[in-house]
C-alpha cells in the first residue's frame, strides 16, 4: 500500500555516503580502534531501513510595528517535529517535492492535526523570535501549516566492537542521534 507524502529534500544520499556517515557519527572512542572503517561498517551492517518522519512546518510572518515607518514584515519557518513536540526555527527554507511511499515507511503523527501544534508554534514564537524584540513584541501571522516528512536511515551495526543503530538524515547525511532520543522520550511534548 502507497502514500503520497511532502518530503523534505530531493534525493537521499548515496550508500558509499550513508555508510561515511555512519562512521562519522560512531564517535571518536570507536574511530580509534584501527579496526573499525568504512568496510568495517558495510561487513557488520544487519539491517538499513529508510523511514519518512513526520514534521509540521509553519510558514509565518512577523510584523514588527516601527511607528512612524511602515511596519517591517519578516517570513519565518517554524517546525514542529510531529512525534516529539520539539520545536525551533529553520535558518533556510529546505526544497519540499511530493512523493509516494510505501506507507510502512512513513511514520505515524503524534500531534496529527493544526490544532495540536498551535500551543508549539505560539512557545516558539514567545520563547525564541520575541526575545529577539527588547520593547515592543511583534504581532506574528501564521500564513500556511503543512505536513511534511525527513528521510531518516535507520542503520543497525552489530559486531565484537559496535552494537548500535544510527539514524542518519536521508538528505545530508548528518546524525540523529539527538532527535531520535527525543523520539523515544517525547521529551519536548506540552
Amino acid at each position: 500500500m502507497t502514500q503520497s507524502i511532502k518530503r523534505i529534500g530531493e534525493k537521499n544520499i548515496t550508500a558509499e555516503e550513508l555508510y561515511k556517515a555512519v562512521y562519522k557519527a560512531m564517535g571518536f572512542k570507536k574511530k580509534v580502534n584501527r579496526k573499525v572503517g568504512i568496510s568495517y561498517i558495510k561487513k557488520n551492517l544487519v539491517g538499513e531501513t529508510l523511514i519518512y518522519h513526520p514534521i509540521w512546518l509553519v510558514k509565518s510572518l512577523i510584523v514588527a510595528a516601527r511607528p512612524p515607518f511602515r511596519p517591517k514584515k519578516i517570513p519565518r519557518i517554524i517546525f514542529v517535529d510531529a512525534v516529539s513536540g520539539y520545536r525551533g526555527i529553520f535558518s533556510h527554507v529546505p526544497p519540499i517535492v511530493d512523493e509516494t511511499v510505501d506507507s510502512s515507511q512513513a511514520v505515524k503523527p503524534f500531534l496529527y492535526n493544526e490544532e495540536e501544534i498551535k500551543p508549539y508554534v505560539e512557545n516558539v514564537q514567545e520563547k525564541q523570535i520575541n526575545r529577539q524584540y527588547v520593547l515592543k513584541k511583534p504581532v506574528h501571522e501564521v500564513v500556511e501549516t503543512s505536513l511534511v516528512h525527513l528521510p531518516i536511515y535507520i542503520v543497525k551495526v552489530h559486531s565484537e566492537e559496535i552494537e548500535e543503530t544510527f539514524y542518519i538524515n536521508g538528505n545530508t547525511g548528518e546524525s540523529e542521534k539527538f532527535l531520535s532520543e527525543r523520539w523515544i522520550g517525547k521529551k519536548d511534548l506540552l
